[in-house]
């Protein structure tokens, strides 16, 4: 049974139980129970999720549409959140929205080499009050994805997408959404 993040002493959050891959000295894998602990903070993020009022998961989500879109339109916006929406519901890559957006060369934005990755650790803060919109833009919209039903859903079965001229072999067959003018999307036959 889950220990309620509650009874946690302030500053600290509940880390829940889990299983985590290990690799032996003699190099045998094998898999390691760990129990719930109160855990501090080990990432500038979760400072962000307490200010911002909102969970840490929530948070992942909202700065990947953010570092991703903030300067696109809504619509664009909309539909990068769809794209991770439907990540989490098929379990892409994790059964968390921080799992999904962290997964290594699914989003560009958290790469410390990509140009938007110093700009995650200070949403909405660069002193421009089209920053600070955008920031509250993309925390608005990935509410509403998250809470849509799936009939709401305009892009459903789409997991990926791109920018710019196609580069690799799985971006030639690519389709456009009225009113996203930077972003081309991928659906994959079954």
């Amino acid at each position: 049974m889950d220990k309620p993040t509650q009874s946690c002493p302030k500053g600290k959050y509940w880390v829940r139980p889990h299983q985590r891959k290990r690799i032996s000295k003699k190099g045998k894998h094998y898999i390691q129970q760990i129990k719930g602990y109160c855990c501090c903070s080990h990432s500038p993020y979760q400072k962000i999720a307490e200010v911002e009022k909102m969970s840490l998961d929530s948070l992942y989500f909202s700065l990947t549409v953010y570092g991703e879109a903030r300067g696109e339109n809504d619509a664009s916006k909309r539909a990068i959140a769809w794209i991770i929406q439907n990540r989490s519901t098929k379990k892409l890559g994790g059964n968390s929205y921080q799992k999904i957006v962290l997964r290594k060369s699914q989003f560009s934005c958290w790469k410390e080499s990509d140009p938007n990755y110093k700009k995650l650790k200070h949403p909405g803060k660069d002193g421009t009050s089209s920053d600070k919109k955008a920031w509250q833009k993309c925390k608005i919209i990935t509410k509403e994805v998250r809470n849509a039903p799936k009939n709401k859903n305009p892009i459903p079965e789409v997991y990926n997408y791109f920018s710019g001229k196609p580069k690799l072999r799985w971006q030639n067959h690519y389709f456009d959404l009225p009113g996203v003018p930077h972003f081309h999307f991928v659906k994959f036959k079954k």
